[in-house]
């Protein structure tokens, strides 16, 4: 009885490592962005060991720009939607917009970070940065698979799909000084609902592209070729 007993116990244990393994990250696993546009005259190619893919203007330096307003990022994914994905359409937005300016403002890389709100006119002014950007890809993929102890998932259902386009905005000048393009894919672990396997998707987004705003706001990043 005590060899079974440990027997089990040392299954359970691997169980549950097996599970914790696909856990460890945050969200969707990150995925090289699916023909990233870009705006204006700067398209995203570089890749950034946070943010996926950047492209930063030469000469720009953050660090001459003491605030920054946050914009929401629309979703402009034109694919069909179900009931579920088009409620995501509506939350997500405000949602992410207000993951950056959080996570934003605990780096104290700028002295003021704004989260404007949808529908205000877009803040001008010297000194002043402005993230606009846009969701190109919104799909909550399949929450019924599962994971089964050493056979990996039961039922690989829809993946989960995310992907957000980014500019930083001069915003007495209007003019671009970078642009970024971020994916997360990943079929759902069957634990997590589909709306909570996305919030955690796009939680890991804002907390990548704040890490390269972060690392702008210190001095030189990636330049632009």
């Amino acid at each position: 009885m005590p060899m079974q007993t440990g027997w089990r116990g040392a299954l359970v244990a691997v169980a549950l490592s097996a599970v914790c393994a696909g856990c460890s990250h945050l969200g969707a696993a990150q995925q090289v962005p699916v023909n990233p546009v870009g705006t204006a005259d700067l398209k995203p190619t570089q890749p950034d060991p946070s943010a996926g893919v950047v492209t930063v203007r030469s000469g720009f330096d953050a660090k001459k720009y003491p605030a920054i307003a946050i914009m929401t990022f629309p979703v402009t994914d034109s694919g069909v939607m179900n009931k579920e994905e088009a409620k995501l359409t509506v939350s997500i937005p405000p949602y992410f917009q207000l993951q950056i300016v959080q996570r934003l403002r605990a780096t104290n890389a700028f002295t003021r970070v704004d989260l404007v709100q949808e529908g205000a006119a877009a803040p001008t002014g010297e000194g002043l940065l402005r993230l606009e950007g846009r969701i190109t890809r919104l799909a909550a993929g399949d929450d019924t698979s599962a994971w089964v102890p050493f056979s990996g998932y039961s039922r690989l259902g829809d993946r989960m799909k995310a992907q957000i386009e980014t500019s930083l905005i001069d915003a007495q000048t209007g003019r671009v000084m970078a642009v970024t393009a971020d994916r997360r894919e990943a079929p759902n672990s069957g634990f997590q609902t589909a709306e909570s396997y996305v919030e955690e998707s796009f939680q890991a987004m804002a907390r990548d592209i704040v890490l390269f705003l972060e690392r702008l706001a210190k001095g030189p990043a990636v330049r632009a070729n």
